[in-house]
């Protein structure tokens, strides 16, 4: 029995060990990234990524787009403009699975796997997605309508119950404070 709990206890070990700090999804921070990094900072942090940022020639840059090996984004991170001038960053949608929570959600999570280990605080639909908000960790989590059953352009309240188990995740917005 000792020798049960002991290799529990260092299976858990290991793969909290084994989580990268730099793909961390918590509260108000993406790995090392919080409110107040600049887009110096990302160019630093994703030197060896594919970057656009958006508008490609503008002086203010709306998005910063990181880039995958597939060629779609892994993140999309959104500053905040304030007088003309970038005042930190708002929120970054993320597309990619090497990102996750401590509790193990990332974008390849199903509905089940969230609900299992999160209070989801409200749903709201939009025309193509349930949007689940996730205040413990300050995200909100994007679900395609389509995995639920649910007409596209159908804007009546959704109700947990209704939402499949196993309904995909399309992104999370991780909300910086």
């Amino acid at each position: 029995m000792k020798n049960l709990i002991g290799l529990l206890f260092l299976s858990m070990i290991l793969v909290q060990c084994g989580q990268d700090k730099d793909t961390l999804i918590l509260k108000n921070q993406l790995g090392k990234i919080k409110k107040n990094t600049s887009i110096e900072e990302l160019d630093k942090i994703f030197k060896n990524d594919s970057v656009e940022k958006y508008p490609s020639n503008a002086e203010i840059i709306r998005e910063y787009r990181v880039f995958g090996i597939n060629g779609k984004p892994d993140l999309i991170f959104f500053p905040i403009v304030k007088n003309d001038s970038i005042k930190g960053l708002d929120h970054v949608k993320i597309y990619s699975s090497r990102y996750m929570t401590e509790k193990g959600i990332s974008t390849t999570s199903a509905f089940k796997d969230i609900a299992d280990n999160y209070s989801i605080d409200k749903i709201e639909p939009s025309f193509s997605a349930a949007i689940l908000f996730i205040d413990e960790i300050n995200a909100t989590i994007s679900l395609n309508k389509e995995d639920l059953g649910l007409d596209e352009f159908n804007m009546n309240d959704i109700r947990q119950d209704q939402i499949p188990d196993e309904a995909g995740i399309r992104y999370i917005s991780l909300w910086f404070e």
